[in-house]
């Protein structure tokens, strides 16, 4: 069984929900699911996960690729990018 932490950062809370349901049913842990940049940046550090899905685009004033190079910074965690988006801009 996998033994991983996973921190979900989706700002859309029926896709994160879905999503934690689905990485528990694989048997991993979900350290939580936050819903912006700005509280990925500073909830890493006490939820302790050992990777990071993190939505491109989010509601705030943070967006998904500046809260990942933060906490890369930081922390020197991986961070894995979700996104519903394909256009050439966004990738």
């Amino acid at each position: 069984m996998p033994d991983a932490r996973i921190l979900i950062v989706e700002d859309d809370a029926i896709i994160g929900r879905h999503i934690q349901v689905s990485l528990k049913r694989l048997g991993y842990d979900v350290a939580g699911v936050l819903l912006s940049g700005e509280d990925a940046v500073s909830q890493t550090m006490a939820l302790y996960p050992d990777l990071i899905l993190m939505d491109v685009s989010l509601a705030g004033e943070m967006d998904g690729i500046q809260a990942a190079g933060i906490i890369r910074e930081k922390y020197n965690l991986p961070v894995v990018f979700l996104t519903a988006f394909a256009d050439q801009s966004t990738l």
